[in-house]
């Protein structure tokens, strides 16, 4: 009976390490190979004319190194990233269907993750009065 036994146990212990290969040789192929995942990606945006989502830089530890605080954000496949000129994949993304294009939700808005395009306008204090010199 004990021969039995241990067969048995042999037999689960040799299953659980085939499976535990396969996990990582697939794992392995589907990131290392087919790059089979998407990354984030953050560009810069103009406020005035866009928008944008928003973070506070002034707060210590809230920004990336990019230092950006108005920013858009993409979506795009692992394999499209080395076609980018620059980690920041600006030209890429705006110029490309390839990047998915993140917007802005009315409860991005409410919390104040997302804002609104507020176009510059100059103040009424600096604008120079057109003198009427016809005689």
């Amino acid at each position: 009976m004990p021969t039995e036994d241990k067969k048995t146990h042999n037999m689960f212990l040799y299953t659980l390490i085939i499976s535990c290969l396969i996990s990582i040789v697939v794992s392995f192929y589907l990131f290392y190979f087919k790059k089979n995942y998407d990354f984030i990606v953050e560009t810069k945006c103009d406020s005035t004319t866009q928008t944008c989502f928003y973070r506070d830089c002034s707060i210590a530890g809230n920004c990336p190194p990019n230092n950006l605080s108005y920013y858009n954000t993409y979506t795009m496949s692992a394999k499209d990233f080395d076609k980018c000129a620059n980690e920041d994949c600006t030209d890429f993304c705006t110029n490309n269907t390839a990047c998915v294009k993140t917007e802005c939700t009315d409860s991005d808005i409410v919390d104040g993750t997302c804002v609104l395009p507020t176009p510059t306008t100059t103040p009424i204090s600096d604008i120079t009065p057109i003198s009427n010199t016809a005689n």
